[in-house]
């Protein structure tokens, strides 16, 4: 199987009220429609915004969205996720606004760049689909620190937050939120009680389930500024575990702010940067441009038949002449590729 496959690119034109162009909102997939929320625009007032926009897959049009209740505050970089119609965004760094609800904001020091404070939340701001409203739902437990560039995943009525960045410090703490009793579960990540250790601290990685008991965290930005390109299983049945996924072949080149999602038997990312935003910002050179397959299944009879008569091949090319002509193909190109 190869590692790497190039990317089909067509071009797609909207219509409606396209939204301008952000960095850092967040997208979620519900139905047939694909909502947007938040993201840096550039030369804006404040630099991040809230604005909700929806886009119809069927029809390409988009729609400027107004629920009614308390907005979220401008924000970039959160993590969000859809839960029994709903649209569930965690966390973010932006500028402080005004909002009737009560969560944390740790403020970075302000400068020429960014005159007005800013600083890193743990907002839960939920759209209600059916209602058009925000709500704001209260919360038990231990809840997570401000975070900006962590991922989120959920599996069932679970959703798991991992990572992200607070002032200098990119964490690698796991919460779990109980979507059903609105309950944190406070940082699960436990170097000291793991034999296989856990994943260092990061930012701008994925995570994404596989099935309803395992996840894989994919990539990031290390706290020392690295684009990373391990790979971690995270396994929720019942105690939650890490290990770290070996692959059978040179996975490439690193990479974050990347995408990914799962399509059985094999997780695909998509896009990224190999170099840190401060390096690469303006050079084109340092975004992924492939699309990196990760397979997550037991090869098939077949395969690992095939497997072993390319590793015999000078014992068996003999018997070759023997097969059908297409399995003399299969083994030829086989033989020619052996990614």
């Amino acid at each position: 199987m190869n590692t790497y496959h190039r990317i089909i690119r067509c071009r797609v034109l909207t219509k409606g009220d396209i939204p301008p162009k952000v960095s850092g909102c967040c997208a979620l997939l519900h139905g047939d429609d694909l909502y947007t929320f938040g993201g840096y625009q550039h030369k804006s007032e404040t630099g991040t915004t809230n604005h909700l926009y929806r886009l119809n897959l069927k029809t390409l049009e988009w729609k400027r969205l107004f629920p009614m209740g308390d907005w979220p505050v401008c924000c970039d970089k959160m993590a969000g996720w859809v839960y029994q119609d709903k649209l569930y965004f965690f966390g973010g760094f932006g500028p402080v606004g005004r909002c009737r609800n009560e969560f944390q904001i740790v403020l970075e020091p302000t400068s020429e760049l960014s005159p007005w404070p800013t600083g890193w939340n743990n907002q839960l701001a939920v759209y209600n689909i059916e209602l058009d409203c925000w709500e704001w739902p209260r919360c038990r437990g231990s809840i997570p620190a401000p975070r900006a560039a962590h991922a989120a995943a959920i599996s069932e009525n679970r959703v798991y937050v991992f990572g992200g960045r607070l002032r200098l410090i990119r964490n690698n703490e796991l919460h779990c939120l109980d979507l059903d009793t609105m309950t944190w579960s406070g940082n699960l990540t436990d170097a000291s009680k793991s034999e296989c250790g856990v994943p260092e601290g990061r930012t701008w990685h994925t995570l994404t389930f596989i099935s309803p008991d395992k996840a894989v965290l994919y990539g990031g930005l290390s706290q020392y500024n690295a684009v990373l390109n391990d790979c971690w299983i995270m396994s929720v049945a019942g105690k939650v575990t890490w290990s770290e996924h070996q692959l059978p072949y040179d996975h490439g080149e690193p990479r974050c702010s990347h995408v990914a999602c799962f399509f059985p038997p094999r997780l695909l990312v998509h896009s990224g940067l190999t170099q840190p935003y401060y390096k690469s910002r303006l050079l084109l050179t340092d975004h992924a441009y492939e699309l990196l397959v990760l397979p997550f299944a037991p090869k098939s009879l077949f395969r690992l038949c095939l497997d072993v008569v390319c590793q015999n091949n000078q014992f068996l090319k003999s018997e070759y002449p023997t097969l059908p002509v297409n399995l003399q193909s299969i083994i030829s190109a086989r033989l020619n590729n052996p990614s």
